[in-house]
């Protein structure tokens, strides 16, 4: 526009008023032009908005309707599992059968497949990692599908030593560590909290200056259930997992898993799967040996990870059985050097996928009737 301006002003012999005749004319189209090419482009953005909104409204009914038709066919055991490693042990072990008609329903951007596992009929999940995604994955599983109980599971940090990196921990409950108050360093401690954290006992070296990050203090989660009185939360620390199937998967303790990641990579020794103990999780990576110790120390927990005990409280708050299999993948900091999720993963993730297996083996026939263990 500035450019057309000036090649008529240069060519031009009339009056100043004759050029701001031609200059508004010019103007005047060129707004218009420009206005018209605005307006068919808001149309044509506002067709596509409308149409990905009806392509997405058609696929989400489609898939309402395919879960309809599969919960007539249910109940399932509900499978929930957090990332592709995990995902890529538990499909390597084969014993997935894919159902022949509807194999797979895609909802909320998450693929539930359907299938059978020992003539069990069978949901599985990739909820992602967090606690977000966990609670989220999870109360759409039970809401959508005739499922009779959940089986959470994955890989984890080891914050015991008298367990190792590929053992199979099934917690007999978790607690939530992420839920904490960073507390004022000159502030009053709140009674209600279940322990603080000093963070000054941390100086190195000790005694150097006031530490201004002064205390966290852990708090208890607000669970809200079906068993209580609506609109009613009750204050916990520890979410406990079902007691039926923990006795249950007692019977699997012994069991054979896998000692070598491949040929020339194996663990100094067996490694075990033991029913019983205490599991954490936040939205924390833990890779901290300090803060490792401060965990096993302070709540006498085992493992910590990412996401069970959001699949866990949602499951209580539904009444639903639900039961945590996880694989030890690493030393959760207390390693030396870089952390060997990385090495160790893939092997505790078969492990914790083939204590799945061995637990689904042993849960009694509950295709028919159709109903929930409560």
């Amino acid at each position: 526009m500035r450019q057309e301006i000036i090649i008529i002003k240069n060519i031009s012999t009339r009056s100043d008023r004759a050029y701001i005749k031609v200059f508004s004319f010019k103007q005047t189209a060129m707004n218009s032009t420009m206005a018209a090419r605005c307006f068919v482009v808001l149309v044509f953005v506002s067709f596509l908005v409308m149409s990905v909104s009806a392509i997405a409204s058609n696929s989400r009914r489609g898939s309402f309707s395919t879960i309809k038709q599969l919960s007539r066919e249910g109940p399932y055991i509900g499978l929930i599992t957090v990332f592709s490693p995990e995902e890529e042990a538990f499909f390597r072990t084969g014993a997935f059968t894919p159902d022949a008609k509807h194999p797979f329903v895609d909802l909320s951007g998450r693929r539930y497949r359907v299938g059978k596992i020992y003539g069990k009929k069978v949901v599985y999940v990739r909820c992602g990692v967090g606690m977000t995604n966990a609670a989220a994955a999870t109360q759409q599983m039970l809401d959508l599908f005739d499922i009779t109980g959940i089986v959470h599971f994955g890989i984890s940090g080891n914050l015991n030593d008298s367990m190792s990196i590929g053992d199979v921990t099934i917690p007999k409950q978790f607690s939530h560590t992420g839920l904490w108050n960073w507390v004022n360093p000159n502030g009053t401690m709140n009674p209600a909290e279940v322990a603080y954290l000093e963070v000054g006992s941390y100086n190195v070296p000790e005694g150097d200056g006031v530490n201004l990050l002064g205390r966290i203090g852990y708090r208890t989660e607000e669970l809200f259930s079906v068993s209580i009185e609506p609109n009613t939360a009750v204050s916990l620390w520890w979410m406990e997992v079902s007691q039926q199937w923990l006795q249950l998967s007692r019977s699997l303790e012994g069991m054979e898993l896998e000692r070598c990641v491949n040929s020339s990579l194996c663990l100094p020794e067996k490694p075990k799967l033991v029913v019983g103990l205490n599991g954490s999780t936040s939205n924390i990576f833990v890779d901290n040996a300090a803060y490792r110790d401060f965990l096993f120390q302070t709540f006498e927990v085992s493992s910590s990870d990412m996401e069970s005990s959001a699949v866990v409280m949602t499951c209580m708050s539904n009444g639903f059985p639900v039961i945590v299999i996880r694989g030890l993948s690493d030393l959760a900091g207390a390693e030396s050097g870089d952390n060997v999720i990385h090495t160790f993963g893939p092997l505790a993730a078969l492990n914790a996928a083939k204590a799945v297996l061995g637990f689904i083996s042993k849960i009694p026939g509950y295709n028919s009737p159709s109903h929930h263990y409560m």
